[in-house]
């Protein structure tokens, strides 16, 4: 079994992911923490240093080597990553994808902590709607969708887990 959750920054992908993987006995991958690994910096480090395409192709880069592992997982990944259309291609042929969403608000209330390298700017708010409107036809792309807002982990979670056939009292 492979789940990946998709959808923007602050939607949950990360923490759901670690429930569900916890609740299915699979191991969690994050992109994000598998970049940092990789590169020895932080994302906002190598967003400064290198730039957002040098991280796009490195975030390919560590996908393309989890898709092509043997294991069965719950992969978080950054919420940029549909951008690339082979990324999209290896997400919806080689795992069950799941795209979590929730409202401009939330987002942005989600991520107001920082270190979130698209937000750092005076009106974040602004670029969160700008990006959710050109990343909206990606994310159509996915029919499994978990709408995140006032939801709590366990209850996004058991979502999740009835779209693919479990019980979502498992792992309890």
């Amino acid at each position: 079994m492979r789940i990946a959750l998709v959808g923007f920054m602050g939607t949950g992908k990360s923490s759901v992911g670690r429930l569900l993987a916890r609740r299915l006995g699979l191991k969690f991958l994050d992109t994000d923490l598998l970049i940092e690994k990789k590169e020895g910096r932080s994302i906002p480090e190598i967003f400064a240093e290198e730039g957002e395409e040098y991280f796009r192709r490195v975030e390919s880069e560590v996908l393309e080597e989890i898709i092509n592992s043997d294991d069965s997982f719950v992969l978080a990944t950054g919420g940029g990553i549909v951008i690339s259309a082979k990324n999209r291609r290896l997400l919806k042929d080689r795992t069950f994808p799941v795209l979590l969403t929730a409202s401009p608000e939330t987002i942005y209330r989600r991520t107001s902590g920082g270190g979130r390298p698209l937000l750092n700017l005076t009106k974040p708010e602004k670029r969160i709607n700008e990006l959710l409107k050109k990343r909206e036809v990606y994310y159509r792309e996915f029919k499994n969708r978990v709408d995140t807002e006032g939801k709590t982990l366990l209850e996004v979670t058991g979502e999740i887990l009835a779209m693919i056939g479990v019980d979502k009292d498992a792992g309890d």
